[in-house]
């Protein structure tokens, strides 16, 4: 089983932290930032929208998981929306709004490794760069937030934007490389991406 959900707009939605918050998650929430506390509430209130009525725990590493049970939670937020994942596999959900500013051209060198670079439709770059972004950080949640270098830890196989909508990309370690494949789609001006670990 596999759930991704989309909520747009949940910052204009209307609701009470008391409404929706355990004492546990009161807890938690108080040490966040305003920013944060809008996602921490939003998320919650997708999550009783939907029926499911689990508490969402985190971490040393801010990883969400059920407890106790066994489905497995990514959660991605950006602008107006957020992406939320639940599977009975391992699974790591990415949503990134699409913006036309040349941000992500100039932070690229941080995360594009060199045979990336080479497939990359100069046309169409900004796209490229959101979906593979959205990739490593699929794989980086999927990790667990361990492998933390998006250069050395994770790398993306060619593809080609409007032709492949499933990705082949892996995990690099030490030890040993695992191959995954992503999945992206287009939202309005959105790429949500997720990986699932069967």
């Amino acid at each position: 089983m596999i759930i991704v959900f989309i909520w747009k707009n949940f910052y204009e939605t209307m609701f009470s932290e008391k409404l929706i918050l355990s004492d546990k998650e009161k807890i938690f929430f108080l040490s966040l930032s305003e920013k944060r506390k809008r996602e921490f509430l939003g998320i919650r209130y997708v999550l009783r929208y939907i029926g499911i009525k689990m508490n969402i725990f985190y971490n040393e590493k801010k990883k969400p998981f059920f407890f106790p049970e066994e489905k497995y939670i990514s959660l991605s937020h950006s602008f107006e929306k957020i992406a939320i994942a639940i599977s009975y596999y391992k699974i790591g959900i990415d949503i990134e709004k699409l913006r036309k500013n040349n941000k992500i051209v100039k932070i690229k060198k941080k995360f594009i490794r060199d045979d990336e670079s080479i497939f990359i439709n100069p046309n169409y770059e900004e796209d490229y760069l959101h979906i593979i972004w959205g990739i490593k950080e699929s794989l980086y949640k999927l990790e667990g937030g361990i492998l933390y270098s998006f250069l050395d830890h994770y790398k993306v196989s060619p593809f080609c934007i409007k032709k492949d909508s499933c990705i082949s990309c892996w995990i690099i370690k030490k030890s040993y490389s695992k191959r995954f494949y992503a999945f992206y789609r287009k939202i309005e001006e959105h790429y949500l991406v997720y990986i699932i670990d069967k």
